[in-house]
């Protein structure tokens, strides 16, 4: 028998808190939601979006749950054929039965369960294929699980609904992203708290938004906390993680907005591109003109040359000049030396006696 299009997917997301019309104000605010009951007087709320399309559910938390400790947070809903059969799975694996499996007036059957670790999920079959597919995908784009062990927890989920890891990401320092799927689909990631993070495993699901960053303004301005972002991630977006005022975890998503800019951008580059083709056309005759200003230059090259050469024997007669005052001396010392013999020979005036 075929499975299912939801089976083992991610198909409703609902927000647990101490005052759901408190937190349907504060997420009204930071994205286009809106909120209304499920049904005329029901305690259950219904986030709608732009269409009016359920998108995510909100619920206080019953009393009981409280006084259990239970603290406001996100849980997210997988789809199962047989929603029985799964719980028993996963009790056989270790997981905790925290709702036993009930059947739900209009909705469908669901059961809550803690993975071996302690992350809380839901498993559920609803009425039909089309109201279980279109809000998940619409609304939300991923879903991330915080793990002790990333291993041991994806593998707890693999024997459960089958899913495909992908190739872990190397996120630096020695971090990595575990990924995983169904088919051609990769619908969430896992990671391995670090020891000295002092918080529960869990699932965080990231609502689709237009802008992470406005987003992450809202959140503080509406009395939440960043706790991690806004941030780009791999394979395009960015992302920011806060806890709401009543301190349940949340994420959102959102894809570049330059993704969608470019038909917009288009009909400026041409415009920007014709100065630049003009340049090059103003520049090939700027370089034809030295080539012609090189052909006088040889010939001054040849004159410059040939007053060297010239000038050669000018250095040759200037030390011929140069000698010539040397020589003369040296005849002068001669005719001198020559001379002195010849003094004594010249007859002095008799003295008188």
């Amino acid at each position: 028998m075929a499975q299912p299009s939801y089976q083992g997917r991610f198909i409703w997301t609902e927000l647990l808190c101490n005052d759901a019309a408190a937190a349907a104000a504060f997420y009204s605010r930071i994205l286009p939601w809106q909120s209304q009951p499920f049904s005329p007087g029901s305690p259950y709320l219904l986030f709608t979006g732009k269409s009016a399309a359920p998108v995510a559910g909100n619920m206080s938390l019953p009393a009981e749950a409280r006084v259990m400790g239970t603290v406001p947070h996100w849980r997210a809903y997988i789809g199962a054929a047989d929603v029985d059969a799964i719980v028993a799975q996963a009790s056989r694996l270790g997981a905790r039965i925290l709702e036993p499996p009930r059947d739900l007036p209009a909705v469908g059957r669901a059961a809550l369960l803690a993975d071996p670790e302690g992350a809380r999920f839901g498993v559920y079959r609803p009425l039909s294929d089309a109201g279980a597919s279109a809000p998940g995908e619409a609304a939300f784009s991923w879903y991330e699980l915080a793990a002790r062990s990333r291993e041991t927890a994806l593998a707890f989920y693999q024997q459960l609904f089958g899913w495909e890891l992908r190739a872990p990401i190397d996120m630096g320092g020695g971090f990595y992203y575990q990924t995983f799927g169904l088919g051609g689909q990769d619908f969430g990631g896992a990671y391995a708290i670090p020891a000295d993070r002092p918080m529960p495993p869990a699932w965080c699901p990231y609502a689709n938004c237009g802008s992470a960053d406005e987003v992450a303004g809202k959140v503080v301005a509406a009395g939440g906390q960043l706790c991690h972002g806004p941030i780009d991630v791999p394979g395009g977006g960015r992302i920011v993680q806060f806890f709401d005022p009543q301190h349940a975890m949340f994420a959102v998503h959102s894809m570049p907005a330059a993704a969608t800019k470019p038909p917009a951008a288009a009909p400026v580059k041409p415009e920007r591109a014709k100065p630049a083709t003009a340049k090059p056309t103003a520049a090939k005759p700027a370089a034809s003109k030295p080539a012609k200003q090189k052909a006088p230059r040889r010939p001054a090259v040849k004159k410059r040359s040939a007053k060297r050469k010239a000038a050669k024997p000018t250095a040759k007669r200037a030390r011929k000049v140069v000698r010539k005052p040397v020589r003369k001396p040296a005849r002068k010392k001669a005719v001198r030396k020559n001379a002195a013999p010849r003094k004594p020979a010249r007859r002095k005036p008799a003295r008188k006696k």
